[in-house]
């Protein structure tokens, strides 16, 4: 079996050949120790990952060296770490939510790293199409603030503001699918911390859980496979969203609590489960032995060779965690190969 195939078998939570690996993102000053590029494309042939990860482009106006205005309206800057941090946004009132217009879906460079991705591996290897599920974006465009409180305030337009968005993020999917015949698409839209959900259940189920099903079934209404991602205790809204239609779940978060064994024996005949490695624990300050070790046990508990489990850290490979331990974890993976 080729890498993708061996990613599509563990969503469909059939038998690999060998256990799958990838990472969301990979800290540059990592790559280039192990792979001697910081390209994250060319990377994923160096270090043999069985997926990337890549997004959709949109364009940069850079304000200094450090500041940028993205396409959404959205002020990040860089800090040195994975993703640019937001510092300014957009949309000061949800009232006024419609007077903002989203970027424009078949824009010229759209597409650029996904068709360079689908040219570079074609068939060979698994290319996951980052997009959103509703309120990651609204939290870029409001503001964490607003973000939240508008589902206490202002459910009236909150409906209607993630509805723009659940089908913006569809039709982005749906042009990917007609042009490059994308299988994947992954949400990385956090709404838990470690200690549980940021809203109530009674709140995220009235509000955003109707967007939320909503984008899913359109994901899957254009024969995508979903890989879910939300760190922290997603315990509380884990149901919900399998009931929506995701495939897979990630990163089943030890620093949340979240045991590999126990969460296979309760949701693995419902959905495949991506992780857990910790990207807070040995990976940063233990020795490879100790990250070796960590690895066989997820793969054991996550009963690997029954289908359903993809290994990883337990969310990106971030500028904390070591080149040796990272290269310890993926040799560890790839001893377990058929």
């Amino acid at each position: 079996m080729t890498p993708k195939e061996n990613i599509l078998a563990a969503l469909r939570r059939q038998p690999p050949s060998r256990v799958p690996l990838f990472e969301w993102f990979i800290d540059q000053s990592v790559l280039q120790t192990l792979a001697g590029t910081t390209d994250p494309i060319d990377a994923t042939e160096i270090l043999d990952l069985d997926a990337v990860n890549v997004r959709p482009d949109y364009e940069k106006k850079w304000i200094d060296d450090t500041t940028y205005l993205d396409e959404w309206g959205i002020k990040r800057k860089l800090t040195g770490d994975v993703l640019a941090a937001a510092v300014s946004y957009p949309i000061e009132e949800l009232a006024n939510h419609k007077a903002h217009k989203f970027p424009k879906i078949d824009a010229p460079h759209r597409f650029k790293t996904l068709e360079r991705a689908m040219n570079q591996y074609g068939d060979h290897r698994a290319i996951v199409f980052n997009l959103r599920d509703g309120f990651s974006d609204a939290r870029d465009l409001l503001g964490y603030q607003n973000a939240l409180m508008g589902v206490l305030l202002d459910k009236e337009n909150y409906t209607d503001f993630l509805k723009r968005i659940v089908e913006y993020n569809v039709a982005v999917a749906e042009l990917a699918v007609k042009r490059f015949g994308i299988q994947i698409v992954a949400t990385t839209d956090d709404v838990c911390t470690a200690d549980g959900p940021l809203f109530s259940p009674k709140a995220y189920k009235a509000v955003l859980y109707p967007a939320f099903r909503e984008v899913m079934q359109g994901y899957r209404d254009l024969g995508l496979l979903i890989i879910k991602h939300c760190d922290g205790d997603i315990r509380s809204f884990l149901d919900l969203w399998i009931d929506a239609g995701i495939h897979c779940l990630d990163p089943i978060d030890p620093g949340a609590g979240l045991d590999m064994g126990e969460m296979k024996a309760k949701y693995g005949d419902r959905i495949c489960l991506k992780g857990n490695i910790d990207c807070t624990g040995h990976l940063c300050d233990g020795t490879p032995e100790q990250v070796a070790e960590e690895v066989r046990i997820c793969i054991e508990k996550g009963r690997a060779w029954e289908g359903g489990l993809i290994v990883s850290s337990s969310n990106t490979i971030h500028r904390g965690v070591k080149s040796e331990n990272f290269k310890a974890m993926i040799e560890a993976v790839r001893k377990n190969e058929k």
